[in-house]
């Protein structure tokens, strides 16, 4: 089964900052397929995904290249089976996403960890 759109089954509200909001809306948007729900400002903008939501926005620093601001360790979304990962693995390297680890299994299911534009780390996970 070809992978032609990210559906994790679950998320609560996370917000990131990322240092170029076309960029990070292009990640979210176009390659994982997330829906926007609304955009706050030209600098903001909000994912819904089932009930949970993520947030992005832009640091107040974009303007300096040398200046980076990250501020969360990695976020992961759930999936309803474990061949998912596998299948998003190929799909996320097809599109040249960072790949950090994986897949690969752990004691109680699959995961697979990847990088969006800005280096936040994704877990994608299946439990059992």
């Amino acid at each position: 089964m070809p992978m032609d759109k990210f559906i994790p089954t679950g998320l609560n509200h996370i917000t990131l900052r990322v240092n170029e909001i076309e960029r990070a809306e292009a990640f979210y948007g176009d390659i994982l397929g997330l829906k926007l729900e609304k955009k706050m400002g030209r600098s903001m903008a909000v994912y819904r995904i089932g009930r949970d939501s993520i947030v992005l926005v832009e640091a107040e620093t974009s303007y300096n290249r040398d200046s980076k601001d990250y501020r969360v360790d990695h976020f992961g979304f759930t999936v309803s089976d474990p061949a998912i990962i596998d299948e998003l693995a190929a799909y996320m390297k097809e599109r040249e996403v960072t790949i950090i680890s994986g897949p690969a299994n752990r004691k109680n299911g699959r995961f697979l960890f990847i990088s969006d534009p800005d280096g936040n780390l994704i877990e994608i996970f299946h439990e059992k």
